[in-house]
This record gives C-alpha cells, structure tokens and sequence, in this order.
C-alpha cells in the first residue's frame, strides 16, 4: 500500500530501515523521475505517462537482487522508493537497479527511451527520516536542472538549493532586494600594479548580509538569482552601487583605475542591458572605459546570438570588457581575437603551483605568452605570497590579485589598505 500522509510514510520508511540495519545492511531512499514525461504526455496523452511511469516503478520493484519498495507515485512521473542494499556494495547494486529500470519502453506501439533521473539519499541509523526525504527531494531537483538521465547521490557535505531551503532563500532574497536593501553591501578586493604596488582598480564583491543566517555566500546568493530572474535587480543593484563608489572615488584613484564588476550572462541576454549601463553611467557622471565588466570564460564559449550583440554594444559605448577566471574553459586565443576584450583575469588554478611545480610554471608561462598575442591586458587571479608573485613579474605579468596584495574590504578601507599593499610589495622585491 502507498502511504498518503506524511507520518504514514515516515512510519513506513522507519520500519524498513530498522529491518534493514538488523540485517546488517543499508536503506537508501530513491527518488526518480521521468525527464522526459512531459514529452511523452504531450505526443502520446496523460494516460500513457501513467503508463510509462507504472512501468518503470514495476522493473524497480521486481528486481531480482535488490529489493524495491515503491513509498510514493506522482502522476507527474515520479516516484519515490526505498532500497535495500549491502553496506559494501550498496553503490554497484543500486547502478544495477537503476539501468534496469531506464530499458526501452513501449508506448501505444512505437519504441521510447526513458530519460529516467535518479537521486539517492541514504538513510542513517539515528536520523529523522524526513530530513533524508526532503533531501532525496531536493537532490532530484537539482539533478533534473544539471544531469537529465543521470543518478546523483547525496552528501552530507552538499551544499545547494534544495526546494525547502531554495524557496526560502529567494524570497529574504527578494525581501533584501526590495524591503532591506542594506542587508546586501559591496566589498572591494584591489588589482595591484605588481612592480610598484599600486592600487590600479578593484573589483566588487557582493555580500550578503542575512538578519538570522548571518553572511549568505556570494555564489550561493548569485546562483539563487539566475534560478528566479532576480538576477536582473540584483546585478542592477550592485552595477549602479559600484558605479556610485567610483563616482565617490573621484580624485583618489590613480589615473586608468577601473572598477571591475561581474555580470551574469543571464543579464546580458536581456536586450535592454546596454542602455541602462548608459543610464546607470550617466547618472553618476563617469567615464564608460572607467568601468570594466567581467564574463566568465564558459559564458562566452557558449557564443548565444543575443550575448554577442550585447557585449557590442557594450564595447561601443567605451564600457571596458574582460574574462574572468580564464583557464577554466576552453577558450582559444583565435576565439578571442574574435572578440571584443580588452582584458583577461588568469584563474588561480594557473598561478597556486607555479612556485612550488616546473609544470605549472612552464604552462602559465606559456599562458600568458600566448594572451600578448591578442593585445589584452593580464590580471593574474589568486596570488597567495610573494614568490608567486615574483614568478609572475618574471614572466612579465604586471598586474595581479589575491590575498597576499589585499584581501576584500569595506570603500573605506580600501585606499588605507593600499599602502599596507604597497610595502608588501616593495618589501618583497627588496628582499
């Protein structure tokens, strides 16, 4: 029987794991879906979704090693089940389990493949057995967006937006969007000239201050946006506070000094994106080539139409353009020719081991050669103490960033801050 309440299927859930921790072995919640049930609603009708979905369920539960315990079905095409499976081969035994149940179908005759997702929890002795429910729920939601088709298993470790935890994560961000916008501040990280140690630009960083989980990371934060289209007032938020600080800076900075700010290629997408830079520009009275946008490698390969256009109109307004965390994708440097930036932020994964591994050192020297071709200034990202440094000014890197040059800080304190950078730096080459 299919529980139909909550404390009913806890009840259930409970049982089968106490029998299976007397024998020894080990119950994991399965919570699958079919992906592609609305396709299969749309061509063949509702009911042959039901079918497909009994189908799949049945194959789980008659397996012939692993016993299946159908918990819950959702008309949708989804369910979820209870294995039982031996602790030391609890991963071989549940992938046997899966491939059976994503055979070829049979719907009204014609030959289907299921686009069966998987997610896995296993349920610990001494747990409550909803926490491991609603985080089988959750990981089948994150795995349907990211791996159609696959098996994801849940870690204690994992950090994410599950469907609980995302729901009320975007609105106290909507609520600091539109109610508290103080809960939300900008901290800057300085770009070092690394032969004098100069202060040449930051970069902002958002920081999100929440009133009862404390400081909410900054990737979890985005992340939350680009799933819920909050993306757009939030990057306007920080791209009109940036600009602003820059303002405020005038006749502090060096000359050239550039405020980087990030954008998601979600924001870019949107057609208007160009003119309200403009405006946010025009606003605050300052220069366009003032400001330097940077797009992650990855949104770029993806050559969208409607990214392109956009970072043209960008280009020709005077706004400068770079790619971050270069190193991360697979770019080349004849795909960058193509395009109009002005600069390129080496990712730390090139920079950490070219003191300590000859490897690293020879291909970031290689690295950074090639970029010379292209007539694009060089940020090297995540320089971490002084011989990474002069590794990098070696190899005629002259620009840099990373906790050894200056941490994130407040407006205030970046400019204090800057001499500390400073003898850090001349200190180091004096040595």
């Amino acid at each position: 029987m299919t529980p139909t309440t909550a404390s009913s299927l806890t009840g259930t859930i409970e049982e089968l794991r106490d029998r299976a921790v007397a024998e020894g072995r080990q119950l994991l919640l399965v919570a699958a879906s079919l992906s592609n049930g609305p396709d299969i609603a749309d061509v063949y009708g509702v009911r042959s979704l039901d079918d497909s979905t009994a189908e799949v369920v049945r194959r789980a539960q008659e397996h012939a090693t692993v016993p299946c315990h159908l918990l819950r079905v959702s008309r949708l095409g989804g369910f979820l089940a209870a294995a039982v499976v031996d602790r030391d081969r609890s991963v071989s035994q549940l992938d046997l389990l899966v491939a059976d149940m994503r055979e070829m179908l049979e719907v009204r005759g014609e030959r289907v493949w299921p686009i069966v997702t998987v997610a896995v929890r296993a349920c610990h002795d001494d747990e409550d057995v909803w926490d491991a429910v609603r985080d089988a729920r959750s990981t089948l939601v994150i795995a349907q967006r990211d791996t159609p088709g696959g098996t994801s298993w849940h870690h204690d470790s994992d950090e994410g937006l599950g469907s609980g935890l995302g729901l009320t994560l975007v609105r106290d961000l909507a609520v600091a969007l539109t109610e508290q916008p103080d809960e939300l501040h900008l901290a800057y990280q300085p770009v070092v000239d690394l032969r004098r140690g100069t202060t040449t630009g930051a970069e902002a960083l958002l920081r999100w201050q929440h009133p009862t989980r404390g400081a909410v990371g900054p990737l979890v934060a985005v992340e939350a946006a680009e799933r819920t289209g909050l993306i757009h007032p939030l990057g306007r938020l920080v791209l009109d506070r940036a600009v602003a600080q820059l303002a405020a800076w005038r006749g502090r900075v060096v000359p050239g000094f550039r405020m980087h700010v990030n954008v998601s290629p979600i924001e870019l997408r949107e057609a208007s994106y160009a003119d309200g830079m403009a405006a946010v520009l025009d606003r605050w009275d300052v220069p366009a080539p003032q400001l330097l946008l940077e797009i992650t490698e990855t949104a770029l390969l993806a050559d969208d139409p409607r990214v392109l256009r956009t970072i043209t109109a960008l280009h020709e307004l005077g706004v400068g353009l770079g790619i971050d965390d270069f190193g991360t994708g697979y770019s080349s440097i004849r795909h960058l020719h193509r395009l109009p930036i002005d600069t390129v932020k080496v990712d730390r994964s090139l920079v950490s081991g070219i003191a300590t591994s000859p490897a690293d050192f020879a291909l970031t020297r290689a690295v950074l050669g090639l970029l010379t071709t292209i007539g694009a200034t060089v940020v090297a990202e995540g320089i971490e103490d002084a011989q990474q440094q002069a590794h990098l000014l070696a190899m005629g890197c002259t620009l840099g960033q990373g906790y050894h040059l200056g941490r994130p800080v407040t407006a205030d304190a970046l400019f204090a801050g800057s001499s500390w950078s400073r003898a850090r730096a001349t200190g180091m080459l004096g040595a």
